[in-house]
């Protein structure tokens, strides 16, 4: 399979769970900022929340915002200087689609074009200078990725086409989890707020895991059963374990020479998840694992990219 085919394939879908990502996590720090009286969290903490996961505090300070939920909102969500905006994101998983029609199933492209069509009819669609943007939007958002996901799986032969696409899929993921669990670990450290129920809560809705929680715990919601589940279970689609289990399958089935970095990165973090315990990751410090778990999954991406992604002499 060509490089550059295996390129436009992993980055459509990496930027199609980006733009999910987004919606998640801003439609969830909305609903928290919401409830700030009763959590007792300082207002331009909650704010910043959605800046701190995507590590875009900078960015969105160099626009000149108020830092406002909703300006925060219209920044992650249609700032088109800002590449990993949700508009952004939907734009560039089309861009990609369009450049490998003939490796990816009619309906899977229309599945895209459509959601691009509908991105714009809402960015036109708003009756102010900034379009319109709430939790219906943010739902949109994810059922358009999530039906972009069943029609892939419906419609796609299971080879390397669709490999590339899971592969995307399951990096960014895995960084996202990361990403909501370290920014959360951090003000738990400090301020010890995490425990508070609202928060909590929040953390397991932006990966859909509260009915997970529920069915596996079947009590109040704990902050280290929380980050057990999203850190070490292998049946939550959205848990680190799972995405790096997800990750070796898919590297076992593509060319072993060129991916050989790659894969041996990919088996030792799982090797990490599936053999340790949080008491091991308390000794290190939860916020120390998560990051070094994101450093970690960067540069199991860029080797993927150097093994598989590059164009080659």
């Amino acid at each position: 399979m060509l490089a550059r085919v295996a390129s436009e394939l992993y980055w459509m879908s990496r930027y199609l769970e980006r733009a999910e990502s987004m919606a998640r996590i801003l439609d969830v720090c909305s609903s928290i900022a919401l409830l700030s009286s009763r959590s007792g969290d300082p207002p331009d903490m909650l704010v910043s929340e959605p800046l701190v996961i995507t590590d875009t505090e900078k960015a969105f300070a160099a626009t000149g915002r108020d830092l406002r939920m909703d300006q925060v909102a219209q920044f992650l969500a249609w700032d088109t200087q800002h590449p990993s905006s949700i508009g952004n994101c939907i734009a560039a998983c089309r861009e990609n689609a369009r450049s490998v029609r003939g490796a990816i199933t009619a309906e899977m492209w229309e599945c895209i074009n459509d959601t691009w069509l509908l991105l714009q009819q809402r960015r036109q669609g708003g009756a102010k200078a900034e379009p319109p943007i709430d939790s219906a939007f943010f739902d949109w958002v994810k059922e358009r990725s999530h039906l972009f996901r069943g029609v892939s799986f419906a419609t796609l032969q299971r080879g390397q086409p669709y490999l590339f696409i899971r592969l995307g899929t399951f990096i960014e993921r895995a960084d996202n989890t990361a990403r909501i669990l370290s920014v959360k670990t951090r003000e738990r450290e400090d301020s010890d707020l995490v425990a508070d129920y609202y928060r909590l809560g929040a953390v397991l809705r932006s990966v859909s895991s509260m009915e997970a929680y529920r069915d596996i715990y079947r009590d109040a919601i704990e902050a280290d059963r929380v980050a057990e589940l999203l850190i070490f279970s292998d049946q939550v689609p959205r848990s680190l374990r799972f995405c790096v289990d997800e990750i070796c399958q898919i590297l076992e089935r593509l060319p072993a020479g060129s991916g050989r970095r790659a894969r041996r990165l990919a088996m030792q973090l799982q090797a990490r998840l599936n053999y340790g315990d949080l008491k091991e990751v308390y000794e290190r410090g939860l916020y120390v694992y998560l990051d070094r778990f994101i450093e970690y999954n960067n540069e199991m991406g860029a080797a993927i990219s150097e093994g598989y992604l590059e164009l080659r002499n």
